[in-house]
């Protein structure tokens, strides 16, 4: 059974409630990346946070929205992004992009759907720059909502710290963000 997001669902990411709940711009600020930086947007499905990640890198940033799936890309690419943004085909833990050269990656609602989630960190630390930052928010499997995937497909903020520590990066920030979804803020430890 897949644990990927079902594209013909995606509607429901962009939606106004999901933006009032989630907040990209409050999580732009928390990851502390502005403009002139690059930016990768991980599972960037229809562009949720890549549009406001966008205005937050400014002209002189750039994003990177890179998605595994062809169909949410191309959704993606409908709404017309500005610029700044370069949309990649990503591949499950390999990244088409330069060591070392992304400020910061945002991974929302994404974890949970690793299939090797250190070799997935291991390629995040790769194009980060030393002390780059890393936001992950995701389900929580204690939760007590019926939103979102199924409770078992869903991995504890103790198993993500512990993921992050091993694949070489430090916790920053951690906090329940909202009713069921984990936020964790960490930066690459340079090694």
């Amino acid at each position: 059974m897949s644990h990927k997001f079902n594209p013909e669902r995606a509607e429901r990411l962009i939606s106004p409630e999901r933006y009032q709940e989630l907040k990209p711009d409050i999580l732009l600020q928390r990851l502390g990346v502005g403009p002139g930086n690059t930016i990768l947007d991980l599972g960037c499905g229809n562009g949720f946070f890549t549009f406001p990640a966008a205005v937050g890198m400014g002209e002189e940033g750039m994003v990177i929205a890179a998605d595994v799936s062809d169909v949410m890309l191309e959704q993606l690419d409908r709404r017309m992004p500005p610029d700044n943004v370069q949309v990649l085909k990503a591949e499950e833990v390999k990244l088409d992009i330069e060591n070392e050269s992304v400020d910061g990656t945002v991974a929302i609602a994404l974890y949970h759907e690793f299939k090797a989630p250190l070799e997935n960190l291991n390629e995040i630390k790769r194009i980060l720059k030393p002390g780059g930052k890393l936001l992950l928010l995701d389900w929580d499997p204690r939760a007590k909502k019926e939103r979102g995937p199924a409770f078992d497909h869903r991995v504890s903020i103790d198993q993500v710290i512990n993921d992050l520590e091993v694949s070489g990066f430090m916790i920053d920030d951690q906090e329940n963000y909202v009713d069921d979804m984990w936020l964790l803020i960490a930066h690459k430890v340079s090694a």
